[in-house]
């Protein structure tokens, strides 16, 4: 699904509208990223970084936030294993 996105992402026009499934797809960290931006009192999203141009910048904010999320369901997954049996 991940890849899906982001293959969407790349045809698509480079708008503010074509963010929004990149976001959706990672939105625990998303919603993260917006709760550090609203403490450090910032305008513009955190952890969408600057200077690699329009798909570099997305691209190093995805990857890594894909990459995590998936760690994350699978140590939940692994512990809930654990417990149950």
């Amino acid at each position: 699904m991940a890849l899906g996105v982001w293959i969407d992402f790349v045809n698509t026009n480079p708008d503010g509208l074509a963010n929004l499934g990149l976001m959706l797809v990672v939105l625990p960290v998303t919603v993260a990223g917006l709760f550090i931006g609203w403490l450090a009192d910032q305008e513009s999203f955190v952890l969408l970084p600057d200077g690699l141009g329009y798909f570099g910048d997305h691209a190093l904010f995805y990857a890594p936030s894909v990459v995590l999320i998936a760690l994350a369901l699978w140590l939940l997954g692994r512990r809930i294993d654990r417990i149950r049996g």
